[in-house]
Order: structure tokens, then sequence, then C-alpha cells
């Protein structure tokens, strides 16, 4: 499976390095720090009613060894400890982030894919599609939260 180096999210994502090792391979992502694992890195998603940027200190004391953010607040001396061997990448949308990081993982796999969308039925259609091509190919699916 081919990971992205942090300069390669830096290049995709017009970011900027803010702290760490440009060439620190990212290999799992999270966006919530109650499932971080350690080595993961965190996208600090903002959304209507959360805001993932206050979270950065948490996912890094959790494990993550890098940090996407669009706001970060820290006292360099205060922060040390927490700082110490990570990474931290600022962009301007940690949204769009996501989507140009995939986009580029994606690129890599000259595999078919089938997205579903729309505002009802989704889980449904895509557990049936799933079924059904399954039937003659190895398929893969987004699980279920349990």
């Amino acid at each position: 499976m081919k990971n992205l180096t942090v300069k390669e999210i830096i290049e995709v994502t017009k970011g900027e390095l803010i702290q760490g090792d440009i060439d620190y391979i990212c290999k799992s992502y999270s966006k919530d720090t109650r499932t971080i694992q350690k080595g993961d890195t965190y996208l600090a998603i903002k959304g209507e009613n959360f805001d993932g940027n206050l979270f950065w200190k948490q996912a890094l004391e959790k494990g993550a060894d890098c940090v996407i953010v669009s706001e970060i607040a820290y006292e360099e001396e205060k922060d040390k400890e927490v700082l110490k061997g990570k990474t931290i990448i600022k962009v301007e949308d940690t949204l769009e982030a996501l989507y140009k990081i995939a986009e580029r993982k994606r690129s890599f796999y000259a595999i078919p894919v089938i997205a579903i969308t729309g505002s009802v039925g989704k889980t449904s259609t895509k557990d049936i599609v799933a079924n059904v091509v399954s039937q003659k190919y190895k398929t893969l699916k987004t699980m279920r939260k349990q």
C-alpha cells in the first residue's frame, strides 16, 4: 500500500509545515480523537457543530505523530513535551485536505470505485451493491460503525 509523506501531503493540500519531519510517512489517518491509534495522522475536521482544531493536542497525547489543522494555537514552551518529535501541517481547509489526500492515494490504484450519494438509503444501497458485486469480484466496502 502506498503511503504519503508529509512533503507529498503539503504538495497536494497546498499546506505549510509548522513543525516536524517533512519526510515522515503518514500510514493511517483519523478524524476522531476517541479512536486515535499510535502513529496516526489526525485530521482536525471543522463542522457546523464541532471544531476538530480544538483537539490537536489531545490527538498528539493519545499517540498521533502528525496533525493536520486549519487553525492552531499553542505556547511553544508550555506545550514543548507534547510537541516533541511530532509533525504539524497547517492547511486552509482540513475537509478539502482530506479530499485531496484521498484523491492522491486513490490515484495509486487502478481499481474501479462505485460511489453512492443521496439523502436516503445510502447504507442499504451500498450493502446491496457490495453483495451483488462480490459475487464475481473482490470487494471492499465501508463498514458500519457499531
